[in-house]
C-alpha cells in the first residue's frame, strides 16, 4: 500500500481542512454581517490568531512524530507550515489593506513607532526563507544540517507572535497565556530531547 494511503491520507485531509474551514467560517460570517461593530478589526484578529495557533500546531509536529514515530506527521508537517504561513500572510494584508487603506505612510509610520507591529512583521519575515526552503528539493541542495538550523527561527518567529499577541490584549489574556505556554512546552520538549541525543 503507497504511504499516502489510509490513515496518512486522512491525516493530510484533516491538515487541509485546518488550513480551509476557518476561511469558509470566515467568508460565511463577513456574508452573513456577523462579524460586529467593525468587521475589518475582526477579520485582522481571526486570521492572526488562525495563523499562529496553525504556527504552533507546525511546531508540535516534530515531538508528536518522536513521541509515536508515526511518518504520517512528518509528510503532513510541510503542509501545515504552509498553511500557517498563508493565514499569517493574509493576516498582514488585511492589516494593511482593511485597517490602514494601504496607506503606506501610515503603514511604515506604524511598524516604526508601535512594537507589537514590529514584532508581527519580523516574525513574518523571518518565515518566508522557511516556506521558500519547505519543499524537498531545496532541502537536498542545503543539507540535512544546514536546512535544520534554518528551521530552527520558527521558534523565534512563533515567540515574536506570541509577543505581538500578548501586546494587543486588553483585558482577557487566557489566550496569550495559553499560546506562551504551550510555547514554552515545546521549547523545552526540543531541549531536553536534544540532550538525550546527545547522551
Amino acid at each position: 500500500m503507497s504511504i499516502v494511503k489510509g490513515p496518512v491520507l486522512m491525516f493530510r485531509l484533516l491538515v487541509l481542512a485546518s488550513g480551509l474551514l476557518p476561511a469558509l467560517w470566515l467568508a460565511w460570517r463577513w456574508g452573513q454581517d456577523d462579524l460586529g461593530v467593525v468587521p475589518e478589526e475582526a477579520v485582522v484578529h481571526l486570521t492572526g490568531r488562525t495563523g499562529l495557533v496553525l504556527l504552533l500546531a507546525t511546531i508540535a509536529f516534530s515531538p508528536a512524530f518522536r513521541l509515536t514515530g508515526w511518518v504520517g506527521i512528518m509528510i503532513a508537517r510541510r503542509q501545515m507550515g504552509l498553511w500557517a504561513f498563508a493565514w499569517l500572510c493574509a493576516h498582514a494584508l488585511a492589516w494593511m489593506g482593511l485597517e490602514q487603506y494601504w496607506a503606506w505612510e501610515w503603514i511604515w509610520h506604524d511598524m516604526w513607532d508601535l512594537p507589537y507591529v514590529r514584532y508581527g512583521v519580523v516574525g513574518l519575515v523571518l518565515l518566508v526563507p522557511l516556506a521558500l526552503t519547505s519543499f524537498r528539493r531545496v532541502r537536498q541542495v542545503m543539507g540535512e544540517r544546514a536546512w535544520h538550523w534554518l528551521h530552527r527561527l520558527v521558534y523565534v518567529s512563533a515567540a515574536l507572535g506570541a509577543t505581538h499577541l500578548w501586546i494587543l490584549t486588553r483585558a482577557d489574556y487566557r489566550l496569550p497565556m495559553l499560546v506562551v505556554a504551550v510555547l514554552a512546552a515545546l521549547v523545552l520538549f526540543r531541549l531536553v530531547d536534544a540532550a538525550l541525543q546527545r547522551r
